[in-house]
């Protein structure tokens, strides 16, 4: 899985299945996507996500991830991302 942000997650599917919005995000919003995370990389998955900003917030949820195994965070600006999302998906194919 190829994730490309520049914020932390604001939005998530709540318990009775309507979505959910929030700026400043809701801390359930994380909740909610590390654990959506987590259940992928239990089924095998592999995840990279790429950070285009550097902001505070986001660096605490990038750290929430780095700490599962099968999860990598690259930190980029916009021109660098086309070669290193490319480099990533290709490399992962053959």
């Amino acid at each position: 899985m190829l994730v490309v942000t520049d914020g932390e997650p604001t939005a998530h599917v709540d318990d009775d299945g309507r979505a959910r919005f929030a700026w400043p995000p809701d801390p359930r919003t994380a909740e909610v996507t590390l654990g959506e995370l987590d259940g992928l990389l239990r089924e095998g998955a592999e995840a990279v996500f790429f950070l285009l900003a550097d902001d505070p917030r986001l660096h605490a949820f990038a750290a929430e991830v780095e700490r599962r195994r099968a999860a990598r965070v690259v930190r980029s600006d916009a021109a660098a991302l086309g070669p290193l999302v490319l480099d990533r998906y290709l490399g992962r194919r053959t």
